[in-house]
C-alpha cells in the first residue's frame, strides 16, 4: 500500500503483530511518539507536540494476525539527510517486537536532496552497447580461493561469451588469494582484451567493500585499471557510503549487492525487501540492485521479487530508474523464462549454475542468446 500524502510529509507504514485493533492502536500511537519527540505524554509543550509529533493516519487490519499502520512524519523532525530519514522510519522501532517496515513514501524535498542513480537504465544500456528491449547478462566470477590469474581467465571467457557486465563475487575482497589490486587489474585487462578481440562492451565492476577509510583509493584504482562500475555491499559498509559514491565525482556505476540486508520477505521486523531494495538502495544511487529470485536457494516469493522489481523502475522524483538484478541460484537454464517475466529492464546475474557447465564458453554464448532473445516477442509470464 502506498498512502496519500502531502509533498512535505514522509510517510511509512508498519506491519503490526498484534491480535485486535486496539493493541494495533496503542503501538502505532507508541511508535509516532518513539519516532519523533521520544517523551512521554506532557514533557513537551503543547505547540511543539502539535507540529513534531508522528501523525497516525489510518490503522486497517492487513490480516489475521496483523494490521498496517500508516504514520507520517513532518519535515521538521526528518530532514532531508538519508540517515535521519531512516532513523526516523525505522530508528528505535526496530527495537520492538513484530513491528515491520512494509511502505514508505519520502517527501519531495529529500527525494530532491538525494542522489538517486547516477546512471540507471538508460547510462547501463549506453555503457555496454545494449540496445532498448533487451535485458542485460551479468556473470559472477568466484569462488573465494581462486587466484586473480584463474578469475581474469573466468571473466575473459564471460566477456568473449557475450556478458554485458562481469561483477566480482561479493565474497571477493583483499584475499591473499586475490589482493584487491592485483585481481582488479587482471580482471580489468582480460575484460578489455576480449572487447577488443569481439568488438563487445562488456563492463567489469570490481567488488569495493572494504573499509571505509581505503575507499576513495579503491574506487581510483578502479577507474584507473578502466572500470566504469563497481559492486558495492551498501548493507555492510552503510547506506550512507553509496549516497557519498553516487554523489561524489567518481564517474562509476554502482551495483549494489544485498547481503547483510536482513530483509527476509516473511520477517515480522526489519524492513521489507522492497522497501530496503526498491526504494532505500534507489535513492541512495545504486544504479542496479542484486535481490534474492524466486526459485533460487532462499526460494523468495515472486510477488515480492516483482515488487522490488516494480519500485526500481517506477517514477519517484527526479530520479532514474534503476535495473532490477535478480540472482541467488538462478538456473541459466531458466533465465529466459525469468527474464520473460520481468521483462527486458532486467539484468539476470548468474554464478554458480553458469560456472559448473563444462563447456563455459559455448554456455556462455548459449545463455547471451538465450537473454537477448527472452523478450524479443514483448510477452510477459
Amino acid at each position: 500500500m502506498t498512502a496519500p500524502h502531502a509533498s512535505d510529509r514522509m510517510v511509512a507504514t508498519y506491519r503490526l503483530s498484534r491480535v485486535d485493533l486496539d493493541a494495533a492502536t496503542e503501538t502505532a500511537i507508541a511508535i509516532a511518539r518513539e519516532q519523533t519527540l521520544e517523551v512521554p505524554p506532557g514533557v513537551a509543550e503543547p505547540d511543539m507536540e502539535a507540529a513534531l509529533l508522528g501523525r497516525v493516519e489510518e490503522v486497517v487490519r492487513a490480516h489475521e494476525d496483523a494490521f498496517d499502520a500508516t504514520i507520517s512524519y513532518t519535515l521538521a523532525v526528518t530532514g532531508t539527510d538519508l540517515l535521519q530519514l531512516i532513523n526516523v522510519a525505522y530508528g528505535n522501532v526496530s527495537l520492538m517486537n513484530g513491528v515491520r517496515l512494509v511502505d514508505l513514501v519520502l517527501p519531495a524535498p529529500a527525494l530532491d536532496a538525494l542522489p538517486g542513480p547516477k546512471f540507471g537504465i538508460d547510462g547501463l544500456r549506453e555503457m555496454t552497447g545494449v540496445a532498448p528491449g533487451r535485458p542485460l547478462l551479468s556473470v559472477a566470477i568466484k569462488p573465494v580461493g581462486r587466484s586473480a590469474t584463474e578469475l581474469a581467465a573466468l571473466a575473459a571467457t564471460f566477456a568473449r561469451g557475450g556478458a554485458h557486465v562481469v561483477k566480482d563475487d561479493h565474497g571477493l575482497v583483499d584475499q591473499p588469494s586475490a589482493p584487491f589490486r592485483e585481481r582488479v587489474r587482471a580482471v580489468a585487462q582480460a575484460v578489455a582484451e576480449s572487447n577488443a578481440a569481439t568488438g563487445g562492451r562488456c563492463a567489469y565492476f570490481p567488488n569495493v567493500t572494504g573499509p571505509v577509510d581505503t575507499l576513495d583509493e579503491r574506487l581510483d584504482y578502479s577507474i584507473a585499471a578502466g572500470s566504469t562500475g563497481v559492486t558495492v555491499c551498501p548493507s555492510l559498509m552503510g547506506l550512507d557510503v553509496m549516497r557519498a559514491i553516487a554523489g561524489g565525482p567518481h564517474r562509476l556505476a554502482i551495483l549494489a549487492h544485498p547481503t547483510h540486508g536482513q530483509a527476509a520477505p516473511d520477517r515480522h521486523e526489519g524492513i521489507a525487501p522492497e522497501v530496503l531494495y526498491g526504494t532505500l538502495y534507489r535513492v541512495a544511487g545504486a544504479d542496479a540492485v542484486v535481490y534474492v529470485n524466486a526459485g533460487g536457494r532462499f526460494s523468495w516469493p515472486v510477488e515480492t521479487c516483482e515488487a522490488i522489481s516494480h519500485r526500481l523502475r517506477t517514477p519517484l522524483g527526479r530520479h532514474r530508474a534503476a535495473m532490477p538484478v535478480p540472482a541467488g541460484g538462478v538456473e541459466a537454464a531458466e533465465g529466459a523464462r525469468w527474464l520473460a517475466r520481468y521483462g527486458p529492464d532486467t539484468m539476470l546475474l548468474i554464478g554458480g549454475s553458469l560456472l559448473r557447465q563444462p563447456d563455459l564458453l559455448g554456455a556462455t554464448r548459449r545463455l547471451a542468446e538465450a537473454v537477448g532473445e527472452a523478450c524479443a516477442s514483448g510477452a510477459r509470464a
